[in-house]
Order: structure tokens, then sequence, then C-alpha cells
């Protein structure tokens, strides 16, 4: 797996601690399934198995892409975690 540390995100305003009653050592039916974008280590990790699972470049620029297109205006409202990959994997390739 990609081992990209929050130190290689582009964006800095993440909280880097659990939020809304989540709990980041909780891995349940809901982490599976949805991702909450305002949380550091879930970006993190979102973007690593991302990676992985796509067979993308491990380089930096990749993560930072994929956190890039997680924040992308179409999925503002988005928090399922199959749906955000479906549309970065049909949207890669947006500049």
């Amino acid at each position: 797996m990609a081992n990209f540390t929050a130190d290689d995100l582009k964006n800095k305003d993440y909280s880097q601690t659990a939020d809304g009653g989540d709990n980041p050592k909780y891995i349940g039916f809901l982490d599976r399934n949805k991702v909450d974008k305002s949380e550091e280590y879930e970006v993190i990790y979102f973007c690593n198995k991302f990676l992985e699972k796509y067979d993308n470049p491990q380089t930096k620029e990749s993560f930072q892409k994929v956190e890039k297109l997680l924040r992308h205006s179409n999925l503002k409202s988005e928090d399922n975690r199959q749906n955000l990959i479906n549309w970065i994997v049909k949207n890669w390739n947006l500049k």
C-alpha cells in the first residue's frame, strides 16, 4: 500500500482528530461505506488505498491528485466510499 502521510497532503485544513462522534479506531460498517472528507486520517487512508487499488503511480503527485478530486465540487455532499471511487476513476483525467 502507498504510505503517504499528512505531510504529503496538499491541503492543510483537515481535522486532525475524529469529529462528529467518529472514532478513528472504529472499523465497522460505516467506515467501510462512508468517508469523512474533513478528517485528515480518513483522507490519507482513502487516497493511499485508491492508489493501491487502481494501480496508479505511487507518487506524491498522484496522491495529491486523488485528494484534489475528492474535494471536487461535484462531490461536495457525497460521502459514500464506492460513489467517490467511481467518480474519481471516471474523472481521473480532469485538469
